[in-house]
């Protein structure tokens, strides 16, 4: 509910704070005295289309504050949504301020927010009903899940068991558009993919082999210098020169001489052994370096043959665009693409029929949603019909349009006597339609909801809605803007206890000019313009028991006080409490 609301520099009011109460709250005062401007705050703190004008003369910004207690539900899902925790004791702030600059600035709880993401929070709190109209039931959207509510728990596990059908049933068509968008051009890509696959396989690559070819190309390319370098080397170590006998020679004459005078000192022992280490490991050099020198052979076709070899594995890497694993890989990826693409006909196939088997589940339970719709809607024609005639409004038409498929769903429910529907008619809410239509005059044509331009008749309408509907409408606060307008006697009283009767499940303020009404409000607040030298300001009081019955008695008397309307206000004060208190 609304627990309080903060205004300033708005139009006449400086700063104005009212605390509301949970039930029944009536507005009262002279014409022009502001109540507009209260419930144009009202809806700027909403989130409606903010005018500049509203900002008082003089000031730099105008705003409003609407503070509500015991937040739950849809409210509070949307803002976790946003990324806003609520408050843990069920208050929520809304803010709106506006600049003379232009500027817009939108908070909840504190959180800056976008305009669009107050309106869709504020929507689950308030239903303002009058000329300036914030409504969920002018939505010609919303008018389908109206008439679901009020089916009750029958419409609602009829609608949930048609919904998962329907779920399923679109997941089917999703894979069946996925193959034909795949198989659009098909065998142009199944023969593609086959001529990739093959070109790929001829290649016969391998993991690493062009790094081991690399490398024997780069000893083909040196071979002269290797040979020469392994020969030259073969010869210092082992053949020698004519002139110059080789190391091993030499190093056998110092083992020769070390030899011959170690019987004369022991102690050249240590020096003796790692030169006859040196020479073992100099033999098995030798060895390696002759068997290479006799294995080694330069073979330039070879040569040519590695040469063409890298090309061809180039070429297949620069074509597919990675290294040889990778093209590899991607082969694996093309023949199971290859392969869904020679399965995808027999399981095209196979979805077709689930999907026409699904469709016609689907759509019997579409029928079976609808009927029952059907009969909701004959039902809510029935009641508003009466509650209208309570309202003075006995001669209004009233009628539930829908525009369905299947024009002989109301006759029978059985799907072999009717005609079916193309399956783009069916969403997800079924294939009905649903429209509120009204005619509040005798001769009118019966017009959309939204179309009616009287905001008392607007406003009865929607009470009338709200008497229908009772706690199936889940939004906690509703706002009366003048639903009294055109009317008195018998029809003031219907109103007024139609009012208190929505009031007992939720909070309703309500600005009034019938003491009727008045008179059964749980908080009456009064509001008032008073000048104060050169300035006219508007200000809001809540009245206690002796200025209210003065005020109801304003109401039905005119500006004068006298004792037989003090005396009326007294008895309707007294007649409203008799009931409410019983």
């Amino acid at each position: 509910m609304i627990h309080e609301i903060s205004i300033r520099n708005i139009a006449l009011i400086d700063d104005l704070t009212i605390s509301f109460e949970k039930g029944f709250n009536v507005l009262t005062g002279e014409t022009g005295a502001g109540k507009s401007i209260l419930i144009d705050s009202v809806n700027l703190a909403l989130g409606e289309r903010a005018d500049r004008e509203l900002i008082q003369t003089g000031k730099d910004h105008a705003r409003v504050e609407l503070l509500f207690s015991m937040v739950t539900g849809k409210a509070n899902e949307i803002l976790k949504s946003y990324g806003i925790e609520p408050e843990s004791d069920g208050t929520m702030l809304l803010m709106r301020e506006l600049t003379v600059q232009g500027r817009n600035i939108c908070r909840i709880n504190g959180h800056s927010v976008t305009l669009s993401m107050l309106r869709s929070v504020s929507r689950h709190l308030v239903d303002v009903h009058g000329q300036h109209q914030h409504q969920s039931l002018l939505s010609a959207e919303s008018h389908i899940d109206y008439l679901d509510r009020l089916g009750g728990d029958e419409l609602a596990s009829q609608k949930e068991d048609f919904q998962k059908a329907w779920h399923s049933w679109k997941l089917i068509q999703k894979e069946i558009n996925k193959i034909i968008n795949r198989n659009k051009d098909g065998e142009t890509r199944k023969d593609f993919l086959k001529y990739q696959i093959d070109e790929i396989e001829q290649a016969s690559l391998k993991p690493g082999e062009e790094e081991e070819l690399r490398k024997e190309r780069e000893v083909l390319i040196h071979a002269e210098k290797i040979i020469q370098a392994v020969t030259d080397a073969y010869q210092q170590l082992y053949s020698g020169e004519n002139v110059a006998p080789s190391i091993t020679d030499q190093l056998g004459k110092v083992l020769d001489q070390l030899h011959t005078v170690e019987a004369f000192d022991e102690s050249l022992g240590p020096v003796l052994h790692p030169l006859e280490n040196i020479q073992y490991s100099l033999e098995d050099v030798i060895l390696n370096l002759r068997a290479y020198k006799e294995r080694f052979e330069f073979d330039p076709l070879r040569l040519e043959n590695i040469e063409t070899r890298l090309g061809e594995i180039q070429d297949v890497k620069r074509k597919y665009h990675g290294t040889a694993e990778e093209v590899l890989e991607r082969k694996k990826q093309m023949e199971s693409e290859l392969e869904e693409i020679e399965e995808s006909h027999g399981r095209l196939e196979s979805l077709q029929k689930n999907y026409q088997s699904t469709y016609q589940t689907v759509l019997a339970k579409c029928r079976k949603l609808s009927h029952t719709r059907m009969r909701c809607a004959k039902f809510l024609e029935s009641g508003l019909a009466r509650q209208l005639a309570d309202l003075n409004m006995e001669k209004t038409q009233f009628r539930v349009s829908f525009t369905t498929p299947d024009p002989t769903s109301l006759a029978t429910p059985d799907p072999t006597s009717l005609v079916t529907p193309d399956a783009a008619d069916i969403t997800e809410n079924g294939y009905d339609k649903v429209e509120f239509q009204i005619s509040t005059n005798p001769g009118e044509p019966l017009k959309p909801l939204a179309k009616i331009v009287s905001g008392g008749e607007m406003s009865r309408v929607m009470l009338a809605f709200k008497t229908i509907l009772g706690d199936l409408d889940e939004i906690p606060t509703m706002i009366f803007d003048e639903i009294d307008v055109g009317i008195g006697g018998r029809t003031a009283q219907s109103v007024a206890e139609k009012i208190r009767a929505i009031s007992k499940s939720r909070q309703v303020i309500c600005v009034t000019h019938l003491p009727q009404i008045a008179s059964m409000a749980d908080g009456h607040y009064v509001i008032e313009k008073k000048v104060t030298g050169n300035h006219t300001r508007t200000l809001v009081s809540r009245l206690g028991p002796e200025d209210r019955k003065k005020e109801i008695a304003r109401m039905i008397g005119g500006s004068s006080l006298t004792p037989l309307s003090l005396q009326h206000a007294g008895e309707l004060i007294e007649s409203a409490s008799q009931p409410k208190n019983s």
